[in-house]
């Protein structure tokens, strides 16, 4: 184990001297026994326990060592019923509460501490009272409180039990001689089918104690996290610090991240001194239905210098800049649907966020395969336009730059027009750059208007505003290539949430773009609602919640858009989207993955468990990507013979002022005729 001296400077920072004095110390420990040292298991999960059923009756000093409980029951774990994984079975219960004592003859020899557990449908669990991990429940724990959700045992499935290091002091926890685990299981509710309880508790020493036994095979002390011995890895290790303050929704707090990367395909080990990216940063949970429905958190982060000020950096082959995304998938099984679409915008011209695969690990805890991505925002290396500064206020410096974004929560305005499939609900349009608390009146005026023409000659179809018509206020091509991916990929959030545009300076060409691309998880297929898991049919003519912007159908009853569209996706078809480009796109993905994937999904084991609003459950990863495959497979095929508009094998284009001409074919092969 390697311990940066700059992370220790950062991490201690905010300690006390003599906490300090102890955690040098404790680090100064295990840098030089973790090597040497050995896992054995204290308590078993079908040791002898002591239990009860919950009720009233249990007193708040249960878990504590010197609790009297001769007077409760005693029964082989697993203590349960309804699975097949019981070996003491009981009559249904909301909860459950085990004790087990084991004795420990040395506890300065015990470096590390490991809780395992195989449960339906959560648990709280106790070291001589104090509380060392929970998982699916929140609050006090009461006998009769309920759950967070419902929660299926995996052992008896043919998975393994959650690992989890403890943070605690093991100094302080610990007693020299008798000490008592204490769990409490809870149910879904009372009616629940099964219950599950299969608890382990084991350390890493100095050196083999005879008290201890050895490991189940199914416990692994390697696989998760920093704390649990290290492992290797071919992707980037992302390794966040934040003195152990859970990150919240907002706002940022301060942190450290450190990044182990030794090159594409070489192997990074977790508890490497980082030699990537070593840096402060600030950090908060990001998400919107996913930050309340997936317990794996994604987080926006940005990278600041020692006095907390923004500082742009460079790592991973990223271009240079402060403010980056790690999203977690968690309904994408595959975990890789943001990546698949953002490489095709990337290849055919338009620009997306550029992704890389992580592994991260916050505070100390594993939490699985990440992708960082870069944040939308103005910068010559995402969406190159001009500045808009603060006295930007008339001229051409006025007209540029913006970025706009049409998405739920709260609007910055709202269009005059309904959307397409409600006369109540106006279209709602979000500030992304400049931000709301920073734009000035007259830019705010500006953009709103310049939406809004558009708008108008879209409403009222073949109509001109100042002699112009909707292609000279619109860039055509980033249209089609935006209307064609997210149609492609049958996007079940496209055009009414995340849709972004922008618009450069009217001396830089001014029109209004649209993209970058995002958030496609619920994207190829990977949605029950709306129709998203059926290959047949456009999105923009669904009828979905919040309902799309109207002038998706008005252009394409534009013929010059329609076949401008026609021919786009045919020329892509032979090209970025010919299906074996996607598929081998797709495989080499896997094998980026497969290396980690397994580490992924013991710290998330919703392979075979449905996760929203997923169509079905396939059970295993390759089930996942079959199902990608197969629905690119007929989606492809769906647009190839219902895309509207026609390819003519001539194209007119508007020429410069005094000259007409025709270019053929279109797209040109191997000979341009003028």
């Amino acid at each position: 184990m390697h311990i940066g001296i700059n992370y220790l400077v950062f991490t201690l920072r905010a300690m006390y001297i003599k906490q300090a004095i102890f955690v040098l110390a404790l680090l100064y420990s295990v840098s030089i026994t973790a090597q040497n040292g050995v896992w054995q298991t204290a308590v078993y999960s079908d040791d002898e326990w002591r239990y009860a059923p919950g009720d009233a009756s249990i007193p708040d000093n249960w878990n504590e060592a010197d609790f009297d409980d001769s007077t409760w029951l005693e029964g082989q774990g697993g203590i349960g019923y309804g699975d097949g994984d019981d070996m003491t079975i009981i009559n249904p219960v909301q909860s459950l509460f085990m004790r087990k004592t084991f004795t420990v003859s040395d506890k300065s020899k015990i470096i590390r501490a490991l809780f395992n557990a195989d449960f339906d449908d959560a648990y709280i669990a106790y070291i001589n009272g104090v509380e060392i991990s929970r998982d699916n429940i929140t609050g006090a724990g009461a006998w009769n409180s309920g759950t967070n959700g419902e929660r299926e045992a995996r052992i008896y499935m043919g998975g393994g039990p959650s690992a989890n290091f403890l943070t605690n002091d093991l100094d302080a926890l610990l007693i020299d001689g008798e000490n008592v685990l204490a769990v409490q299981t809870h149910n879904w509710n009372i009616s629940s089918s099964d219950l599950t309880s299969l608890y382990w508790l084991s350390f890493l020493s100095t050196e083999e104690l005879p008290e201890f036994g050895q490991l189940d095979n199914i416990i692994n002390t390697g696989t998760v996290g920093s704390n649990g011995g290290g492992f290797n890895s071919t992707l980037p290790i992302v390794r966040i610090n934040t003195d152990n303050v859970e990150i919240p929704n907002e706002p940022k707090i301060p942190g450290s991240m450190e990044i182990v990367w030794n090159g594409e395909g070489a192997n990074n080990n977790s508890e490497a001194n980082a030699n990537e990216f070593q840096g402060n940063i600030r950090i908060e949970k990001r998400g919107q239905s996913s930050l309340f429905l997936f317990p794996k958190s994604s987080y926006l982060l940005e990278t600041v210098d020692a006095n907390g000020e923004d500082m742009d950096v460079s790592f991973l082959n990223f271009p240079e800049e402060e403010d980056f995304i790690l999203h977690g998938p968690y309904s994408d099984k595959t975990l890789m649907r943001n990546v698949l679409i953002f490489d095709i915008a990337n290849k055919i011209g338009q620009y997306a966020s550029r992704t890389r695969y992580v592994e991260l690990i916050v505070n100390g805890e594993y939490e699985g395969i990440y992708v960082v991505m870069e944040r939308i925002k103005r910068d010559e290396n995402r969406v190159d336009i001009a500045r808009l500064r603060e006295e930007d206020v008339e001229g051409d410096e006025l007209t540029g730059g913006y970025i706009i974004k049409i998405d739920k929560d709260q609007p910055d305005w709202l269009s005059f027009f309904n959307v397409a499939t409600s006369n109540e609900k106006k279209l709602e349009y979000q500030y992304v750059y400049p931000r709301r608390e920073d734009i000035k009146l007259e830019q705010e005026v500006y953009i709103q208007s310049y939406v809004d023409s558009f708008e108008q000659v879209m409403f009222n179809q073949g109509s001109t505003i100042d002699g112009k018509s909707y292609k000279d206020f619109i860039d055509i091509e980033s249209f089609v290539d935006h209307f064609l991916l997210v149609e492609f990929a049958m996007d079940i959030d496209a055009y009414r949430f995340s849709t972004y545009m922008y618009k450069d300076k009217d001396s830089n060409g001014g029109k209004l773009k649209c993209g970058p691309l995002w958030d496609f998880n619920l994207s190829f297929g990977n949605a029950n609602f709306c129709d998203g898991w059926d290959p047949n049919g456009y999105m923009y003519l669904r009828n979905c919640d919040q309902g799309n912007p109207f002038w998706w159908g008005r252009l394409f009853a534009e013929e010059e858009f329609a076949n401008h569209a026609k021919c786009r996706w045919q020329e892509l078809r032979e090209g970025v989207l010919r299906e074996q480009n996607i598929f081998d796109f797709i495989n080499a993905q896997v094998d980026i993955l497969q290396p980690a994937l397994n580490r992924n999904y013991e710290r998330w084991p919703i392979l075979t468990e449905w996760v929203w609003p997923n169509p079905e459950v396939f059970g295993s990863y390759d089930g996942e990507i079959s199902f990608l495959k197969a629905f690119i497979r007929d989606r492809l095929r769906w647009m190839d013979n219902n895309l509207l508009g026609v390819c003519d094998s001539t194209l007119v284009i508007e020429p410069p002022t005094g000259f007409d001409f025709v270019v053929s074919p279109n797209p040109v092969r191997d000979q341009l005729n003028i």
